[in-house]
């Protein structure tokens, strides 16, 4: 097996008899979508996309394996306060742009969350073809709560995977769901009782990969893929809108300082009162 680190150390990456390993490690942004995250990753499936000896790709996060969301929003400008509707457009697009990048590979991609995942982070791991979690492990899109939009595939992928509405109580509310529960509800492919279980799963997946035709499984995934194309592109553009709008308004301004520090905004609590 050869590792190398990638973007000053913020993805881990190693190769094992044509499987590559993207692994988060990035510990002072809670292994979240940082800037120097996106672009490790996009690197890293550009180049593997060109690569005949990369067989199979697994995206996993180090620390205790949770996905954090896209905390690059801090650093598109020095304050929070200067971000304008460019920025936001510019933040969804480039989550769009990575995620259509890892749905579009013709090579098996599998997503390995083992605390589970929120936001971005999540969003992400719905474009891999297969997703393992455990039954411990926690989900959630807490868009709504931070002044924000799941732009990023949330209300596109993960609303088509879901019934719709448990789709509409995680998205409209920011509840949170065991790994359980998610497979129940199709956000996961797969959730297992622990994390050894998990590692054997994914281990034997590998192998059982091995037997299925490289060229029948790029075309099947192509296939799949057709049965939502174009009203995905549709939902895509919302998305970038309705972010930009929900961000443009501030209100994730006032959350943010709550969101740091474990707590939740009353978004009400400084509503006009009627007289």
């Amino acid at each position: 097996m050869s590792t190398s680190p990638a973007a000053a150390s913020c993805l881990t990456i190693a190769r094992d008899d044509g499987v590559l390993r993207l692994t988060k490690t990035n510990p002072k942004s809670g292994y979240g979508i940082s800037i120097a995250m996106w672009q490790a990753l996009t690197a890293a499936f550009e180049g593997a996309r060109v690569d005949p000896s990369v067989r199979a790709i697994v995206i996993d996060a180090g620390g205790r394996g949770f996905h954090r969301g896209a905390v690059m929003v801090t650093e598109l400008q020095p304050e929070l306060a200067r971000l304008g509707k460019a920025d936001f457009r510019n933040l969804v697009q480039m989550g769009q742009s990575l995620g259509r990048l890892i749905a579009s590979m013709s090579i098996p991609v599998i997503g390995i969350a083992r605390a589970g995942a929120l936001g971005g982070g999540l969003e992400l791991l719905l474009r891999c073809d297969f997703l393992y979690t455990v039954d411990a492990a926690e989900f959630s899109f807490p868009e709504v709560t931070l002044g924000f939009v799941a732009a990023w595939g949330g209300t596109q992928w993960g609303a088509r995977m879901m019934p719709f509405r448990k789709a509409q109580e995680m998205l409209l509310l920011g509840e949170k769901i065991s790994g359980r529960r998610a497979e129940e509800i199709n956000l996961v492919t797969r959730s297992f009782a622990d994390i050894s279980t998990l590692d054997r799963y994914v281990t034997d997946l590998l192998a059982r990969l091995r037997l299925c035709s490289p060229a029948s499984f790029a075309g099947t995934k192509q296939c799949l893929s057709a049965v939502w194309a174009g009203p995905l592109d549709h939902g895509e553009r919302v998305e970038l809108e309705c972010e930009a709008d929900a961000m443009g308004s501030g209100q994730f301004l006032a959350s943010y300082d709550s969101w740091t520090t474990g707590g939740a905004y009353d978004y009400y609590a400084d509503a006009p009162k009627k007289e």
